[in-house]
């Protein structure tokens, strides 16, 4: 049986906690706190009214917030209390279990508390720190990622008004000898004035290249730039635009290329990444990020487990004749572990390499009797995926 507990609904920079010795039997009534030393000590003072035995300290429930929680699940730590975070969708879903649904602050302390008393909720442990490190890194990756395709755009609509055509020399224009002719030379009328042979020594001193690569490369940009129409003047402030815009998508890919750098640094140091890696399909840097985003596996006690926490488990709807299977994924769960794990199965897929496990089973399921179109064998497939992951890691066997 339950005993003592204080339920606290988390909310931006305040809180309102209310404490129950049962879920009939609250010691008071629902109080706002703020998000600061203050505010958390109320917590304290409510802990006390239940008396100063060990077996009377309550237990904490709150709910997830994303980031309004993280203060106050410091706290809790340094202070010593057990405390159970619960799933938005679940308590979303006890709330509205009342015929009348109303939601207030107020009633949102009931409402947990109600869970806590008649739920069994997985009390929540704290989380080793390399699992933790790899997790923040990831979404600050996944942050910077957003922010250099931003880049990158800009810059690519510039350089097609200064540099036409320039993708016909430099098939990938971030590479360093192409960032190192637009740096020296901004407009193609200052390139064309130059001899191959000087633009040759450049691309030499800047990159790692051979002098025969960088003279033919040279040859064909100066070639290039001679019969080059640009789309403005020399002094055209475009010009300097793209200059700007070419340092902002350098910087965006020196951040992501280090941040990436530490997580396969300190995944390394994991047993579980190497298990990982011996997918095919799957590199250092796809390995890093399911890592980060799985966690720890031991909390999760089956595959099925973390399969939903995916949000790849299939929605099961049955009601009279309907059998309810073969429907959509529920899509509720870790979306950042979802995608990585479909972009996981593409990769497998597009491996040129004898047939492993993924793959045929994706050869399975488009040629079946009704068979399944490419997107939805491959949901299916990192399914499967999952499943695999969880068995290699829980023995630590590698990839057959």
């Amino acid at each position: 049986m339950k005993g003592n507990c204080i339920a606290i609904d988390v909310s931006k920079d305040k809180s309102h906690i209310q404490g129950f010795r049962s879920l009939d039997e609250p010691i008071s009534k629902a109080t706002e706190i703020s998000h600061d030393r203050d505010g958390f000590g109320k917590i304290l003072e409510l802990a006390q009214k239940f008396g100063g035995k060990e077996e009377a300290k309550p237990e904490i429930v709150f709910e997830a917030t994303g980031i309004y929680h993280r203060g106050l699940q410091s706290y809790l730590e340094q202070t010593g209390f057990g405390y159970y975070v619960v799933n938005p969708l679940q308590s979303a879903k006890c709330r509205k279990q009342d015929l009348r649904t109303r939601k207030t602050d107020k009633r949102d302390c009931v409402n947990l508390a109600k869970m806590y008393y008649t739920m069994e909720l997985r009390k929540s442990t704290i989380e080793d720190e390399k699992y933790y490190t790899l997790r923040q890194l990831s979404r600050h990756y996944e942050d910077l990622l957003n922010h250099l395709r931003k880049a990158k755009v800009s810059f690519n609509a510039t350089l097609d008004i200064v540099y036409p055509r320039y993708k016909e020399i430099f098939e990938d224009p971030y590479i360093g000898a192409s960032m190192a002719v637009l740096r020296k030379y901004p407009h193609p009328d200052g390139l064309a004035r130059k001899h191959p042979e000087t633009v040759a020594k450049y691309l030499a001193k800047c990159t790692d290249h051979s002098e025969a690569w960088c003279l033919d490369k040279a040859e064909r940009v100066v070639a290039y730039a001679k019969t080059c129409v640009s789309g403005c003047r020399e002094s055209d402030v475009n010009t300097a635009i793209m200059l700007e815009e070419l340092s902002q998508a350098e910087r965006q890919l020196a951040s992501t290329g280090s941040v990436i750098a530490e997580m396969i640094r300190i995944a390394g140091s994991i047993p579980n990444y190497k298990v990982i890696r011996t997918i095919p399909g799957i590199g250092e840097n796809l390995a890093a990020r399911i890592l980060a985003e799985i966690g720890d596996i031991d909390r999760f006690p089956s595959s099925k487990q973390l399969v939903a926490y995916a949000g790849i488990d299939p929605i099961i709807y049955q009601s009279g004749q309907n059998d309810g299977l073969h429907l959509k994924i529920s899509k509720k769960g870790n979306k950042r572990l979802r995608t990585i794990l479909y972009l996981a199965v593409k990769c497998n897929l597009r491996v040129e390499k004898e047939t492993n496990a993924i793959r045929e089973f994706y050869n399975r399921k488009t040629r079946q009797a009704s068979p399944l179109c490419a997107k939805a064998a491959s949901i299916a497939c990192a399914n499967k995926l999952t499943r695999i992951i969880y068995g290699m890691c829980k023995t630590g066997t590698v990839f057959k």
